[in-house]
């Protein structure tokens, strides 16, 4: 192995998903909690706005957005943090990143029959 051809890793595309969860989720949970916390039970937003919203490709792609993202920044904290106390799963990146692709799947497919 040399310093001009290092192993491919898989890395990028964990930490990308990481980031994208950690940001959606310190953007968007703030509206979700004044929604759904708030303007939904004091009346100012009806559940049939919600529901029609979600039904529009653009209210899909929020859900699916909303939903994977986060998982798949949980699971890899949940990874690392396990790895920082010295706790080794075997196959641990498997197991937990394994969960978070089954459930992203699952999250798809329940959203596109929506």
């Amino acid at each position: 192995m040399d310093k001009l051809n290092p192993p491919r890793s898989n890395e990028p595309a964990v930490w990308l998903l990481f980031g994208a969860g950690g940001a959606i989720s310190a953007v968007f949970f703030p509206v979700l909690v004044l929604i759904l916390g708030f303007l939904l039970p004091f009346g100012l937003i009806t559940p049939d706005n919600i529901i029609a919203f979600a039904h529009t490709w653009i209210g899909k792609l929020a859900i699916l957005a909303l939903l994977i993202f986060p998982m798949w920044c949980g699971m890899h904290r949940v990874h690392l943090g396990l790895h920082d106390f010295k706790i080794h799963v075997p196959a641990g990146a498997w197991i937990f990143y394994g969960l978070s692709a089954l459930y992203s799947v699952l999250v798809i497919f329940a959203v596109i029959n929506l």
